[in-house]
């Protein structure tokens, strides 16, 4: 991991003064993770989030700031230190971080609000204060979110909104860019928001754009068409994620029929990926591996996407217990130009999300499944900081696959606190998958701690 950042982008405002280090693009200091982290005076959170984008670990950031590793790790998590000015403005300054965004002084006019993006992401941000707060089964209000999306793309009410696309008249190029753009918003709220409170908005949205795609012709037919592609995939996504493997799997076909018709091979690759990763669910080996290298034949794909295919493979081996075929798979992933983080960007591209932290993590994974279970518990504890890459559910399922393992070598007490903690980072996503890694805890349901976080799990149920 290098602490130059890849990211140049000459329009940042804020450039470090310190460490080489690149300014950030401009979407960087817009986007998801930011606004909620400002909107919640949490200073601490925004330092890791630029830390993180600039490929830095806490270590790191410590010697270049003239602090322990322990002492950021303090501020990140919210300690004191999180609070103090000459802290935050000595870090902010090395970082690059706007001051506006650690509750300081700012001695620049702000930054321009991108018309795209504001009203989705300042309901985004309500619904996850209101989520983290809610009971189970509490509503979310839905409907405005999905006015929102839709007064964002087509710039007019829902209800007028739905007579413009009948009528053809919005069907243009800075439309699809506007579909671009919320889609990669509904993307990164899945892990604060879940998929109950995403899913309505995301299937009208589809519904919206199909029409839009009936009345459109030509080149901007094709293009909204790879566009409805992309949204019946998010929503295949969703499905799963409350536990309808028949829903996610006919969307995710859609959207494999879709992203033919539309020639997207990066698209057409993924479906394949995803329905590979359904077919894990039922653990069947073979058609992981038949799926998986089916994405692997698609010419022209993306280093990103072709690293997902050629790790889900590697699942496949290691659920047949063939370690060879599984670690020959990971090491030629690891060979393609992976980036050390997520690009920046505004617009949903498929496959942005997957870089070498994620891999990393995955051969850990893999590892357990092959049943090298102090190897995997090795390996994990070793690669924290490529953990804390990934979006929370994600960290979520992992962590409760090492709480697995703890049990697994018979360190049940750790492994009931971690599993604890692979609940508390899952609540709020309403993920299922973070559920049924921990639901493999019950066979040692005798231990008084795993008993309270099986309970735990049933009332959540």
């Amino acid at each position: 991991m290098t602490a130059q950042n890849r990211l140049s982008d000459p329009r940042a405002g804020y450039r470090p003064a310190a460490a080489g280090l690149s300014p950030l693009p401009a979407e960087f200091w817009r986007s998801w993770e930011v606004t909620r982290a400002v909107a919640g005076n949490t200073p601490g959170t925004v330092i890791a989030l630029t830390r993180q984008a600039h490929g830095l670990s806490q270590a790191e950031l410590g010697a270049l700031a003239g602090f322990s590793q322990s002492a950021i790790s303090r501020l990140e998590t919210g300690g004191n230190l999180g609070y103090d000015i000459r802290v935050l403005r000595s870090l902010g300054r090395l970082l690059g971080v706007p001051p506006r965004l650690l509750g300081l002084a700012d001695d620049s006019p702000p930054a321009a609000l991108e018309s795209v993006r504001l009203p989705i992401v300042g309901r985004l941000e309500e619904l996850a204060g209101e989520s983290s707060v809610a009971l189970p089964g509490t509503a979310v209000d839905r409907k405005t979110l999905l006015d929102a999306c839709i007064a964002a793309v087509v710039g007019a009410p829902t209800q007028e909104a739905w007579r413009l696309v009948d009528d053809g008249r919005v069907a243009d190029p800075r439309t699809v860019h506007r579909l671009l753009v919320v889609r990669r918003l509904v993307n990164d709220a899945d892990s604060w928001i879940g998929a109950d409170g995403l899913a309505p908005a995301v299937a009208e949205l589809y519904r919206l754009i199909d029409l839009m795609r009936r009345a459109a012709s030509g080149g901007m037919r094709q293009w909204l068409l790879d566009v409805t592609a992309l949204y019946a995939e998010f929503y295949g996504w969703l499905r799963q994620e409350v536990g309808d493997l028949r829903g996610a799997a006919e969307w995710t076909e859609r959207s494999l029929q879709q992203a033919q018709a539309a020639d997207d091979r990066d698209l057409v690759a993924y479906a394949y990926v995803r329905m590979a990763q359904l077919a894990e669910s039922d653990r069947d080996d073979d058609r992981v591996i038949g799926l998986s290298r089916a994405a692997l034949r698609e010419p022209g794909t993306c280093a990103q996407v072709r690293a997902l295919a050629l790790q889900q493979e590697a699942r496949g081996h290691a659920i047949a217990g063939n370690s060879a075929a599984c670690m020959s798979r990971l090491e030629e992933a690891r060979g393609l130009d992976l980036p050390d983080a997520p690009p920046w960007s505004d617009r949903y591209r498929v496959g942005y999300y997957f870089d070498a932290n994620h891999l990393k993590i995955q051969h850990a994974s893999c590892l357990l499944e092959l049943g090298r279970v102090r190897d995997a518990i090795t390996f994990y504890e070793d690669h924290t900081d490529s953990r804390e890459h990934l979006c929370r559910w994600e960290q979520a399922v992992h962590v409760a696959r090492l709480a697995r393992a703890y049990a697994l070598v018979g360190e049940l007490d750790r492994a009931a606190a971690v599993g604890t903690q692979a609940l508390e980072m899952g609540t709020g996503t309403a993920s299922t998958l973070v559920v049924q890694e921990l639901r493999k805890l019950d066979v040692w349901d005798a231990v008084p701690a795993i008993a309270n976080l099986t309970a735990e799990l049933d009332r959540l149920s």
